[in-house]
């Protein structure tokens, strides 16, 4: 896979604690295990918490790094041979974010066309313009829901924005934590039933996540869940969306504010 064909995949949800970092940090997790070079990035530029749930704080060196130092020096090695893109209190992550700077971010990142298949980006809650910016650059947009309405409103809101406002037509969903598989269906239907006016749009359901005891216990260990529960009902969930994932066509340059744009045009041309 060259950087043409990179996959750039944003997973967002407007409501928070519906379990984007849940299936972004695992998500990476499973890409990497099956032959994907894969970088996780910590979207939430003002509340970041991706290296946190990883225990990557731990043995941080915490020497301030200057301005204009190489995004690769924001990289740690993580789990399952994944690399993480994360601030760790540096000040390339601040705690109010204009969209300019987001797409500083999206520039930056350039350098790291050559080294990875796929970038996997933990984005924030909510609509702030700097998240909506970071969301819209990437190839492929998962959103992620759970069974309760206010998640499926905001989940909503979300897609007819990016949509009106940025013409994104694609999006794959998840519905996680849910009690009963047809639970996750369910919900799906209904957030079609929501955008059936929006005839462009196209969503493409890859399934459920279970609730799972495991997910909790794995978060008190700052480790994750495809690490410490491997075998349990969410992990497999997980990589059955992977597997989703890595067999649809990647997304071609589109010619707006993207993730890794200029390599990507130049290899096609």
């Amino acid at each position: 896979m060259n950087s043409s064909t990179k996959q750039i995949i944003a997973v967002a949800g407007c409501k928070g604690g519906v379990g984007k970092t849940l299936v972004a940090v695992n998500l990476a997790l499973s890409l990497s295990n099956n032959g994907r070079r894969v970088v996780l990035m910590d979207g939430n530029l003002a509340v970041p918490d991706v290296g946190i749930s990883l225990g990557l704080e731990k043995n941080i060196d915490v020497t301030k790094r200057s301005s204009d130092e190489d995004i690769s020096s924001y990289i740690k090695q993580g789990p399952s041979g994944i690399k993480v893109l994360t601030p760790l209190g540096q000040p390339i992550w601040r705690e109010k974010i204009e969209t300019g700077q987001a797409i500083e971010m999206i520039d930056s990142l350039e350098s790291l066309a050559p080294s990875l298949d796929t970038l996997v980006i933990d984005t924030a809650p909510g609509l702030a313009p700097d998240n909506i910016a970071l969301i819209q650059a990437a190839g492929e947009i998962l959103i992620v829901l759970n069974q309760e309405v206010l998640s499926l409103l905001d989940s909503v809101r979300l897609i007819r924005l990016l949509y009106r406002e940025f013409g994104v037509r694609r999006f794959n969903i998840i519905v996680n934590a849910v009690t009963n598989r047809r639970y996750g269906s369910n919900q799906f239907e209904r957030l079609q039933s929501h955008l059936s006016d929006e005839v462009a749009i196209i969503l493409r359901y890859l399934g459920a996540v279970p609730f799972d005891k495991a997910v909790a216990e794995s978060l008190s260990k700052q480790t994750a869940l495809l690490e410490s529960s491997p075998d349990c009902r969410a992990s497999k969930a997980i990589n059955r969306v992977a597997h989703q994932i890595m067999a649809a066509p990647v997304t071609p340059p589109r010619g707006r504010i993207e993730f890794f744009l200029p390599s990507r045009i130049s290899e096609r041309t």
